[in-house]
């Protein structure tokens, strides 16, 4: 650490790496006024990043972590200043069709501005004494530091810092919230698991983008995984999707589970946008039921992506049944392509006696509610003895042409059914979809 008598190098959880990908990752603000103005306007707290060029220390920092695909999607839930107390060697870089000169450090921001950053921010936030770097300053919607560290900070230390900054946001955020949204927020707190869901729902019911903020932020400050990841399953509704991307941040959560948890909400959410992610995911998972999870989420979160029918094609050859499953459920929404049609009509007969396999070819007509695909559908029954196969064919025929699958002359006695014959795809589940859940009655 170094440290000077007017200035110091402070970077402020948010340094960037020199080089083409931390630019890439990281959204720098040119001034602390306009800092400072879009903070207040996005709802996010001001992260401060001052440093040295020639501190080890903050060079250190900024090789390791600003460009580090874990940190860097956690410091876009703030807006980032730099500033920089050196004059060093500029490089000319094309921004917007000019060619201007600009540190390496940053990509946008030439030094004259970096070090009038310094002195604005030392002159808002510092009094005469000296400044230690590396620092992070950590600044609230009033305009004041809530947070400051010093120090080098290894990758663990530094994502804690991180989100313990957003966790003390939000919690102040909320103490201005209106009373119904701080009774909500309590309980996502520190209730009870099944109010943790109905308060993480009626905050959602608000359709308020800033509430949601609040409202993942307080989630974040969960500790228990198994409560964090109800709160998140809670998201599970298609009336939710205003909400997709929010979810779509716990995708990078250490916890598997909560990973689990986010994928499974996506599926339910139809998340379209998500598919890179998910696949991503994929790749690296080794979990068998985490594995299976995504592969039914690919379809409805792909937005008819070629790479991901390609994975979904080549796995339904899987030996795990519910592999199989997951990939039948997801090209359920590639069945406007004749070839996904003719491979499930296949599988169909592959499959035998396989009651739970066919039943999910069958579901899988449902999803895009073409109902050319009735008659196809049918065809695959024609010749089945198993009276369950055939009531699930009509069952999706009907849920084809009305959206349902229970006629309402069956009531309650039809849903029951219904639930008892999905079960064989959805029911083993570790993680229930909210829907099967309703069908049950106990969402």
């Amino acid at each position: 650490m170094h440290a000077r008598t007017k200035i110091l190098s402070l970077t402020v959880a948010l340094v960037l790496l020199p080089a083409v990908n931390a630019r890439a990752q990281v959204a720098w603000e040119p001034t602390l006024e306009a800092a400072l103005s879009k903070a207040k306007a996005d709802g996010k707290p001001l992260l401060i990043s001052m440093h040295t060029s020639t501190e080890i220390a903050c060079q250190r920092m900024l090789k390791t972590l600003y460009t580090d695909p874990a940190v860097a999607p956690i410091l876009s839930e703030f807006v980032l200043l730099p500033t920089c107390f050196d004059q060093h060697d500029e490089v000319v870089k094309t921004v917007d069709g000019k060619e201007i000169s600009v540190s390496p450090l940053f990509g946008t921001l030439g030094c004259d501005q970096l070090r009038k950053n310094e002195a604005d921010v030392r002159k808002t936030f510092f009094d005469k004494s000296e400044i230690k770097v590396p620092q992070h300053i950590f600044v609230g919607d009033d305009g004041k530091p809530y947070l400051k560290k010093i120090y080098e900070l290894k990758k663990p230390a530094f994502i804690t810092l991180l989100n313990n900054a957003l966790i003390i946001y939000g919690s102040d955020a909320a103490d201005g919230m209106d009373k119904v949204t701080k009774g909500f927020l309590k309980t996502v707190k520190t209730g009870h698991l099944k109010n943790k869901r109905k308060a993480v729902k009626g905050l959602l019911d608000l359709e308020d983008p800033r509430k949601l903020d609040v409202l993942y932020l307080t989630i974040q400050s969960i500790h228990r995984e198994r409560d964090k990841g109800e709160c998140i399953r809670a998201f599970g509704k298609d009336t939710y999707a205003w909400a997709s991307d929010t979810v779509a941040k716990w995708l990078r959560d250490p916890s598997e589970h909560v990973r689990n948890c986010a994928v499974v909400s996506l599926e339910e959410l139809g998340a379209t946008g998500v598919a890179e992610q998910l696949l991503a995911l994929f790749e690296k998972a080794r979990d068998k039921e985490f594995r299976k999870d995504i592969l039914r989420a690919l379809g409805p979160c792909s937005e008819d992506s070629d790479t991901v029918k390609s994975l979904l094609i080549k796995n339904v050859k899987a030996r795990r049944e519910v592999d199989r499953i997951a990939c039948y459920l997801s090209l359920g929404y590639f069945l406007d392509d004749e070839a996904v049609q003719a491979l499930l009509a296949k599988q169909f007969k592959k499959e035998g006696r396989s009651g739970p396999a066919k039943t999910a070819i069958i579901w899988a007509h449902t999803y895009l509610r073409d109902q050319s695909l009735i008659k196809p559908m049918h065809a695959l029954v024609a010749n089945e003895k198993n009276h369950q196969l055939k009531y699930m064919a009509n069952a999706a025929e009907l849920k084809i042409r009305t959206g349902t699958g229970v006629a309402r002359k069956d009531g309650r006695g039809g849903y029951v059914k219904l639930h008892k014959a999905l079960g064989a795809i959805f029911g083993n589940d570790k993680i229930l979809r909210n829907s099967y859940k309703y069908w049950k009655g106990d969402n």
